[in-house]
């Protein structure tokens, strides 16, 4: 039995289902989503949701449309979709797995990039001080009383996913929250800091390389044990993770302790080591101890020598990857050795997940300056705290052993090194499309990205990618935009990114179109979402979710075209592009208006573009309809006049044989 007929079966009128429920069924079934803004979905009532889910399952069954694939090559044909489960609540009331769930008929992607959902501190997704604690604030209140555990709550979203033919991603990180649940039961996983009794210095007046020497880490590590052991065995308790059978008291007791811990471990002065800036190699130095505030200061330096510290991400501690890691330079010597025990930690840590929940691929955060991280000479050895090449290839053939070769991978990287991450198994790389705003430049690299793809991919059995990013979690980050990118870019701009996520690429250069919950309505706020309780700010623009969808259903309909398809000729200046787009007797031509930086242009001038040979009907798309208008008289030349500022045209040609 499903999850979802489970949680029919648990409702008070379980055999009454209401009529939104056929409404959602009829309409799902008919176009394969559902046309609604966030806030309309949203509005969903968990009843209807949970008759809509059980009735669908019976019809489209519930196995993940990747199991049966036997290989990964289903990543490069998908599109992306982030979530982050708490985001996804209305007023105060934050969002759980099931809320999620009702966003899920409306994505038009076929694959949920999960953000992370485990037990986490400063109010930060991303700080997660577990691996295997899903966090009581995804959880809904409701149907935990109905006796639905948080682990039964993220197997129904992940069922509903499947469902709905969509595939799941578990969001993997090489660090934790600095006084996470796991550094207490693994220390030895981590590095540490012991402070002297008066926070001036560190214990015994070491240094912070002496400090951080395997005879002095692993001094550190054993007194911690047993402290966090001492008193689980004072409280009858085996672990501070809370698991899925606990009772609400024992997980009261579990926290209790926990924060008590984290109390007591401060005040005998132990320290995990934040990560390195990404700027600097080694790991931070100690540099002083804040009296009012109460905590450790550290010392990071670029290669340069330089004070990065605004760079820091001051809260978080990596895995220790390698032994005798020295402060601020690279290792040398026998320094930078390997830690078997936390590479294998740390690249098992997806399977749980894949296993007990079915999950089908896997993102990998802070990823982003692993070939900038190692020795020259020797690229196994690394610079910095961070992952190097051959550990994240050990994570990607760790991800598909045990029967599971279809598991996807996808590496979080703003850059373009297509051939270095390909090489090392990956599936995707994110690009560098959310840096930039829809111009030429844009363009010239979708370009250049689309002729490596082309290359890379003549002998690969599994495509590898590089997603158009409408926009991602984090464009809102203060060293990326400082803003959400739907309020600097506007609808225009937003609308002529989502067109150029779709019909940018084809053939072996398809290119999977990446985007966030709220796309399709203008809905905005994710990286504060990510960085504290809030939910998204719902706006709920119907016309532009009238246009978004409009575009999805044009897309849908060129779909095998495209991909079967192959690009033949382009053209860019600073006001406009166009390229065309050839499959047997069929043809595309596309034509954007490029942003110049200026918030109100002028239509482009007449442009003329010249039309392949062969096709005799031409078909025009300007996107305000599903449906396109014929053109007639048409030459050797397509004369486009009057297009928009930032407006774009699709053209269709075929050959119609007369008889």
């Amino acid at each position: 039995m499903t999850i979802w007929n489970q949680m029919r079966a648990a409702l008070p009128d379980s055999s009454i289902e209401p009529e939104e429920t056929q409404r959602l069924f009829e309409t799902y079934q008919l176009h394969g989503y559902l046309a609604f803004t966030c806030p309309q979905a949203l509005q969903i009532s968990d009843e209807a949701l949970v008759h809509f889910f059980a009735r669908l399952a019976a019809a489209n069954g519930c196995d993940s449309p990747a199991a049966a694939r036997d290989n990964s090559a289903w990543m490069a044909d998908s599109d992306f979709c982030f979530f982050n489960i708490r985001a996804t609540g209305s007023g105060t009331s934050m969002g759980n797995f099931i809320d999620a769930a009702k966003l899920l008929p409306i994505v038009r992607a076929s694959a949920i990039h999960l953000g992370p959902f485990t037990d986490y501190d400063f109010e930060n997704i991303y700080a997660v001080r577990s691996v295997e604690t899903i966090s009581p604030n995804v959880v809904s209140p409701k149907w935990l009383s109905l006796g639905f555990s948080p682990a039964d709550q993220l197997r129904a979203f992940i069922e509903a996913a499947h469902i709905l033919r969509k595939t799941v991603g578990f969001d993997l990180e090489p660090h934790v929250a600095q006084y996470a649940r796991l550094v207490f039961m693994r220390p030895a996983l981590f590095r540490w800091y012991q402070l002297s009794a008066d926070r001036a210095s560190l214990a015994g007046g070491l240094s912070s390389k002496e400090m951080l020497q395997e005879s002095q880490q692993a001094r550190i590590t054993g007194q911690v044990e047993h402290i966090v052991q001492t008193a689980l065995r004072q409280q009858n308790l085996d672990s501070l993770e809370i698991r899925d059978g606990d009772s609400q008291s024992l997980r009261a007791q579990k926290d209790q302790l926990y924060f008590r811990l984290i109390g007591e471990l401060i005040g005998q002065g132990f320290w995990p080591i934040p990560s390195q800036v990404w700027s600097g190699d080694g790991v931070p130095a100690f540099k002083e101890y804040n009296v009012s505030g109460n905590y450790a200061v550290f010392d990071y330096r670029s290669r340069s020598g330089e004070d990065h510290g605004r760079y820091a991400y001051h809260v978080m501690t990596p895995f220790k990857l390698y032994n005798d890691l020295p402060p601020n330079r690279c290792p040398s010597g026998s320094e930078g050795q390997i830690n078997p025990a936390a590479v294998d930690f740390f690249s098992s840590i997806f399977r749980k997940w894949r296993d007990e929940f079915g999950f089908d691929f896997v993102r990998y955060d802070s990823v982003d300056h692993i070939f900038d991280s190692v020795q020259p000479q020797d690229p196994a050895r690394p610079c910095s705290d961070r992952p190097t090449p051959a550990i994240l290839e050990t994570c990607v053939r760790r991800s598909r052993a045990g029967g599971r070769p279809y598991i996807g991978n996808f590496a979080e990287r703003m850059g373009l090194e297509l051939d270095s991450y390909a090489a090392l198994g990956f599936d995707l790389i994110l690009g560098t499309d959310m840096l930039q705003h829809p111009n030429r430049a844009l363009v010239e690299t979708a370009f250049w990205i689309h002729d490596q793809l082309q290359r890379i991919n003549q002998a690969r059995p599994a495509r590898f990618a590089v997603p158009f990013c409408v926009d991602t979690h984090d464009t809102g980050n203060e060293h990326i935009w400082g803003e959400p990118l739907v309020k600097i870019s506007g609808s225009r701009r937003m609308r002529l990114r989502h067109f150029l996520s779709r019909f940018l690429g084809c053939g072996l250069s398809r290119r999977p179109k990446y985007e966030v919950i709220g796309a399709q309505d203008l809905s905005y706020g994710l990286y504060r979402a990510n960085v504290s309780d809030v939910n998204l700010t719902w706006v709920g623009d119907r016309d532009y979710n009238r246009a978004y969808h409009t575009l999805e259903d044009i897309y849908d309909f060129f779909r095998p075209m495209l991909s079967a398809g192959q690009m033949q000729s382009r053209f860019i200046n600073e006001q406009y592009a166009w390229w065309q787009i050839s499959a047997q007797d069929e043809w595309l031509v596309a034509l954007v208006s490029l942003d110049t930086g200026a918030s109100e242009g002028q239509p482009l001038p007449p442009v003329e573009i010249p039309l392949p040979d062969g096709a005799n009907q031409w078909v025009c798309f300007d996107f305000s309809a599903p449906l396109g208008s014929p053109l007639s008289s048409l030459s050797a030349v397509l004369r486009v006049e009057n297009l928009p500022y930032l407006g774009f045209r699709l053209y269709h040609g075929s050959r119609m044989v007369e008889e």
